[in-house]
């Protein structure tokens, strides 16, 4: 399947661990991304969504050092005008895909690497539906803290910029092409705002184009514009 327009600049971006490693130490839990040697970042090969989401997801997975052990950090860019209300039954999946890959690469392991899994939502409306698995399941009021240790129970983290400000997103501690791709994302479905607000980011623009490859680049940002 061709990659869409956003596909492409999400994982040309954020698949180079510098873009990614700045991006996730400001959506992770501070006292967990201290723990995270993300010097030790690195791409793993594969994608995990399901074919037919392909048009509006796309996913990278990392690797990294957790203290002694190693955690794989699954991020998926959801890229559509609505939140979908089982993203947390999605991850799921996808995590267990992650397992098997893992399982096959190591026959003989006990024991499986932890998955930290962050999605990365624009849209129209923001998100609006779970982030923790558990509020999926359908159960009496009441009963969730009987069952709930029997049960799968994660949280995802959501990096939400449906309504993130220009400031806030400049705010953040991440690389100019960071920057500038999330607020391409965060624009995007309105070229006329994008336009009318390109005067305030053409330091950002000098400094991506100034950087290694930063032609290419910005050839890219400018294709989903």
């Amino acid at each position: 399947m061709t990659p869409t327009p956003h596909d492409a600049l999400f994982k040309a971006t954020f698949s180079q661990p510098e873009h990614a490693a700045a991006a996730l130490r400001e959506v992770l839990p501070a006292a967990l991304a201290a723990r995270i040697d993300f010097a030790t970042l690195a791409l793993q090969s594969g994608s995990f969504i399901d074919q037919k989401l392909a048009a509006s997801q796309s996913d990278l997975l990392f690797s990294a050092r957790l203290g002694r052990a190693s955690v794989f950090i699954y991020v998926l860019f959801e890229h559509q005008s609505t939140t979908h209300p089982l993203m947390a039954f999605r991850l799921l999946e996808y995590m267990v895909r992650i397992w098997h890959g893992y399982l096959e690469r190591h026959p003989k392991s006990t024991r499986i690497p932890a998955i930290l899994p962050v999605v990365l939502h624009h849209s129209d409306i923001g998100w609006n539906a779970a982030v923790a698995f558990q509020e999926l399941i359908d159960l009496p009021p009441g009963t969730l803290a009987l069952i709930a240790e029997h049960v799968p129970h994660f949280r995802f983290v959501l990096d939400d910029i449906s309504a993130e400000t220009d400031e806030a997103l400049r705010a953040r501690a991440m690389t100019a092409l960071g920057w500038l791709v999330l607020w391409c994302f965060r624009h995007a479905r309105r070229p006329e705002e994008l336009v009318a607000r390109l005067s305030g980011w053409y330091d950002v623009v000098r400094e991506v184009r100034r950087a290694p490859g930063g032609g290419a680049a910005l050839a890219r940002v400018w294709r989903i514009s």
